[in-house]
Parts: C-alpha cells; structure tokens; sequence
C-alpha cells in the first residue's frame, strides 16, 4: 500500500513538471552559490568557477594551521608591503585590482584582524592597515571586549543572565584558529537557507493532495469501505508523506551540497564558524554548522508538510493543503515585520529554515531561568510537535465520514 501511495503521487504530470522545476532552481542556486567565490588574477581580470575555486584554494592553503601570534604578525608584513606597492599606490583601478591579487591568500586572515579591532557592530574593512606588530597578540582578547564594551554600552536589551552567557560562550572558544581554506563552505552556508525553503514548498505541493486525492476523485467510499482502508490504509498516506518528505529533502540537499564542494572545494569542515562569523556565539566548525541548518531545515520541513497533509484531510482539498506551507514560512516572517514581540517572532516556523541567521547573529532566548540560543529551543519544540502531529493526522483520516 505504501508503494502504491508513492506511485499515485508521482504518476501525475503535473508533478513530473515541478520535479524537472526543482531541478532548474538546484542548478540555478548552486551557479548562484558558486559565483560567490572570485578569484582576480595577476592582471586584474576577475573571474569565477572550479578553476578560480583551485587557485584561490591554493593561494589560501600557503597560510594554513594555527592563527598564532607570529601568523598575525606575518599577515601584517605582506600587508603593508603590498600597500606600499606601485599598483596599490595608483589611481588606476585596473593596477588597484593588481593589487588585490596579491592580497588573496592573506584575505581572510586580514579580515580576522579587521574584525578583532572594529567595533562590534561596525566592521572596519581597512581596520589592519593601522595596526602594530605588538598590538596582534590582542586579537583573540579582543573579540571578548569588544563584546563586553557593546554590553555595557546602553545600545542593547539583554539581560544580565544573556550578557553573562554571551560572555561565557566568547572566552569558551578554543584559540588559536586553525585556519585553511574554507571558503566553499562559508558560500555553501550562506545560500543554503533560500534553497530549503524553495524545496520545503515544493515538498508541501507533493504531499498536500495525500488525503484529499480519494475525495477529489470520488474513491472515498471504496477506500473507507475496505477491510483496512481507515486502518492500514491511512498508516500508508502517513508513511507515504514521511518517506517523499525525507527522501526528497536528503535527495536534494545532497545534491546542492555536492555540486557546490565540488566546484568550490571542502576545505576547511574542521576550521571554526567565526573565520566566517566572526560574532557568532556557537562554537562549532563549518560542518557542524552545516549540520545544524540542515537538521533546522529538515524539521521545517517535515512540520510544513505534515500540516500540509493535515489540512488536506480535514478540508478534502488540495489547494487549500498547497497554501499552507507557503502561509507558514512565507506569510510568518513578513508578519513579524508586524510584530514588535521578538520573543514571539523568534518561534514562528519560519525560523527552522534560517538557522544560519540565528549562527550569525545569536538570538537568544530565556526560559526559566536558563539563557539558550533560539535554534537550539525551536528545533526540539517542532521535532515534539512533528511526532504529536501524526496520531492527530491518523485519527483525523481515520474518522472521515463518506459523502
């Protein structure tokens, strides 16, 4: 019954056309993903690609191990000696590009440095060029008071148990760096929540006629009057929209995520989040990151679609299962555009699928007592509510009355 559930689903043509759309918008996103990492050669000309991914890996990969005191220092030599060079020093932007050619391999290290010695919020790109050998032992104390400075400046609304556990998060990453390439990973990140959501909605068009198919076709009697129709039939629909939900979403996310490494490179999984986001108050690696998102997105995924599946079988329509999903990660984030209520906006739905944007900015949230990052409440409360969901949808189908 269960195959045969899958088979309906896929059997129709207008799901053949928005499989073959999805893989458009796959192919679309991950070009889109992969422009984001530039490579400028010696004579200025900018470009893109597996073979502009090689050689800025390359150049990177010279610097690579630990961000140590010594690195920093080094970072500032090569620094100021391509400032000070004929080609940084004109007005030409063509022999500027030159010049920034140079910089490539140090680029990421230099925007350590810029980091460590901006203000919180306020990111000076140029902040390097004005510091001293003795000053770069300072860069990981730094980013601690920066952070306490910000704090104590009146310009925010934590409480005193968020500073405290913002501060306790900041002096608990373990430095020095270890540093690479790993600029596959932080294109990879930054893209990845727009494909999830685009695939969530597409994933709630597939499951969204489950229920209401028997009616729209007028097979309900038949399918009720089985011997097993209301009981192992109904267990079919529920593990048929689990299985196109799970299948699709690790098919495709696999797929994005290895066109992107491949063309760009998966250097640098074990190097921390902050070579990247430098604020971030998790401290975990790229791939750790990534793991989390798509753990996030895949819990979205699964509730949009099993209230999808839940409104196909109370309404007995399709179109009105097909509408839910976008209502709640499309409709949710511009209503809490609306909403002055942070601490309310920060669970809406929507929020599983920016887990990225909640690594880069760290909401917080406090619940008895207890300060925790926004991600790692939400995601247990829909993981809970996705399981309460499916003796809810069974009962629901179950009960149907034949009209």
């Amino acid at each position: 019954m269960l195959r045969f559930e899958i088979k309906k689903v896929f059997s129709k043509a207008k799901s053949k056309a928005i499989i073959a759309v999805l893989f458009v918008i796959l192919i679309a996103t991950s070009i889109l993903t992969i422009n984001r990492v530039e490579w400028v050669d010696e004579n200025g000309k900018h470009s893109v690609g597996i073979l502009a991914a090689k050689n800025l890996r390359e150049e990177k990969n010279e610097w690579s191990g630990y961000l140590t005191e010594d690195v920093f220092r080094a970072v500032l030599e090569e620094n100021n000696k391509i400032n000070n060079s004929k080609e940084a020093l004109s007005d030409s932007v063509e022999e500027q590009n030159k010049a920034y050619a140079k910089k490539q391999g140090i680029s990421s290290i230099l925007d350590v440095i810029n980091s460590a010695f901006s203000e919180y919020r306020n990111y000076n790109y140029y902040a390097a060029d004005s510091v001293f050998d003795e000053e770069v032992k300072n860069v990981y104390v730094n980013r601690i008071s920066t952070l306490e400075d910000w704090l104590n400046s009146g310009e925010e609304t934590f409480t005193e148990r968020q500073k405290d556990f913002l501060i306790r998060h900041y002096e608990n990453l373990e430095t020095p760096f270890y540093y690479e390439y790993a600029d596959g990973w932080a294109a990879l990140l930054q893209n990845i929540s727009t494909f999830l959501l685009v695939l969530a909605l597409v994933i709630g068009f597939f499951v969204s006629g489950i229920f209401s198919d028997e009616f729209q076709t007028k097979a309900d009697s038949i399918f009720f009057s089985t011997r097993f129709g209301r009981t192992r039939g109904s267990l079919s629909k529920i593990k048929a929209g689990f299985c196109i939900t799970s299948g699709f979403y690790v098919v495709f996310v696999l797929l994005y995520t290895f066109i992107v490494l491949f063309v760009l490179g998966a250097d640098g999984a074990n190097c921390p989040i902050q070579l990247d986001l430098w604020r971030s108050v998790y401290n975990i690696t790229f791939l750790q990151a990534y793991l989390f998102i798509i753990l996030g997105g895949y819990i979205g995924t699964v509730f949009a679609s099993a209230l999808a599946m839940l409104v196909s079988a109370l309404t007995r329509s399709t179109p009105a299962a097909i509408v839910m999903p976008f209502i709640v990660l499309c409709a949710f984030p511009f209503l809490s555009r609306i909403i002055t209520l942070p601490e309310i906006c920060s669970f809406f739905p929507d929020q599983l699928l920016e887990i990225y944007l909640d690594i880069k900015e760290s909401g917080l949230v406090e619940i008895g007592g207890k300060v925790m990052t926004t991600a790692t409440v939400i995601i247990p409360i829909y993981a809970v509510v996705c399981l309460a969901l499916q003796p809810i949808l069974y009962k629901v189908y179950k009960r149907a009355e034949i009209k």
